[in-house]
């Protein structure tokens, strides 16, 4: 059977997980059942650029900082323990100590995580990736939009029967404490001020450990005023969850060998 992860949103409100406030960010992270594994940013604030002359469709004029990307970051990970040490335990970490209050929380918590990512880069299993760069901040900010929707619909369906708590449960024996060791599969979704495409060679990659160092790299040194917004996802989120790399390839195609 397929198991896929679960989501930190309500399961009745899966397509309406980024909410935006007046002046505020964000922070898209309720208990759902089973508990969510999720954690999302959006700036309410749009960033109000001049207006740009356009010749056939192109602004010869355009400027690396004019324009905003959007990011979709993907990692698969094999994690063998659920401490407070480990990448599950640092990732429920982040998401506890977020504060999106502010463009300062914003960009921390971008920054956090892609340094959280980088500093495990020995431990990368499979990644892809999309850095696409669009001459509108609102046209990025609608590809980051389609961009959280795409990945939270294979992060919230997750049937909380398919555990290995539940399996264990069946056959009459304790789940190991702590959980077990597991497949990990990591995924941020960002959207930065300006053209941040070029630094990557192009939009797309898959199994390019370089190209996904330097995206995280244009996350982890992003000011406040450029982190537009940013929806972060991780399975699995529970000690009663595990997955296998198998199920990893079926539910992320895209992944490739890094």
């Amino acid at each position: 059977a397929r198991i896929s992860p679960r989501s930190l949103a309500p399961a009745s409100s899966l397509l309406s997980h980024i909410m935006t406030l007046p002046l505020v960010a964000a922070l898209a992270f309720a208990l759902a059942s089973p508990p969510p594994s999720r954690c999302s940013t959006r700036d309410a604030l749009r960033r109000t650029r001049p207006a740009s002359m356009q010749f056939g469709g192109l602004n010869p004029f355009r400027g690396k900082q004019d324009g905003a990307t959007a990011f979709c970051l993907t990692l698969a990970f094999r994690t063998a323990d659920r401490g407070p040490r480990s990448l599950l335990g640092q990732l429920d970490s982040l998401a506890a100590d977020a504060d999106t209050s502010s463009e300062d929380g914003i960009a921390a918590l971008c920054a956090d995580t892609a340094l959280l990512l980088l500093r495990r880069k020995q431990e990368w299993l499979y990644c892809c990736g999309e850095a696409k760069d669009h001459g509108r901040d609102e046209a990025a900010l609608e590809r980051f939009d389609r961009l959280a929707i795409r990945e939270a619909a294979k992060f919230d369906d997750r049937d909380s029967s398919a555990t290995v708590d539940a399996a264990l449960a069946a056959a009459g024996v304790a789940a190991p404490a702590g959980g077990p060791p597991t497949a990990a599969v990591v995924c941020a979704v960002g959207c930065l001020a300006g053209d941040r495409e070029a630094a990557l060679g192009g939009a797309d990659f898959a199994g390019s450990a370089t190209a996904m160092q330097t995206a995280l790299e244009e996350l982890a040194a992003a000011r406040a005023e450029d982190a537009l917004a940013f929806e972060l996802f991780w399975v699995p989120g529970d000690d009663s969850e595990a997955l296998e790399m198998e199920e990893v390839v079926l539910d992320w195609p895209q992944l490739m060998p890094c």
